[in-house]
């Protein structure tokens, strides 16, 4: 128990570098944010030796921050990835698609042609045969302007 009582920057090091392998072979990020803490504490006993209750309360402290620094990055991310992206999202991802009406049941309501698929669309001032392109999106129907 001698060597827990001497504990310093080397100790900390050492286990900074024991948390990062650990990230390699057990994916997941979380160790990443330790191993990091572990540098950080590491390198400010470095310079300011600390008790190793000072030292564990630090790296406690650093190794939160870190990963709660990380986890609302992460959630923010992934909902603008969400919003952002028309990964499985179809009708969002025709925004900006032109296409061509094929049929019209009402005078602003009908059906378009956009690649091999058809969509029901709604717009202004529309005949068949007229090119058009989505603007939005409401519900299953595309909003369309003429070309």
């Amino acid at each position: 128990m001698v060597w827990l009582a001497d504990w310093s920057s080397i100790h900390w090091l050492i286990l900074a570098f024991i948390l990062l392998i650990l990230e390699i072979i057990v994916p997941g990020i979380f160790f990443l944010w330790w191993g990091i803490a572990g540098l950080i504490v590491a390198a400010i006993t470095y310079v300011f030796p600390l008790s190793l209750i000072v030292s564990s309360i630090l790296f406690a402290v650093i190794a939160i921050i870190a990963t709660l620094i990380w986890w609302r990055y992460q959630a923010a991310k992934t909902q603008r990835d969400r919003v952002n992206n028309g990964l499985n999202q179809r009708d969002i991802a025709m925004l900006g698609q032109q296409g061509r009406i094929t049929e019209l049941m009402s005078e602003n309501v009908g059906r378009a042609a956009f690649g091999d698929t058809t969509w029901r669309i709604e717009g202004e001032q529309l005949q068949v045969n007229d090119r058009v392109e989505v603007v939005s999106v409401k519900g299953i129907t595309l909003i369309v302007r003429r070309i």
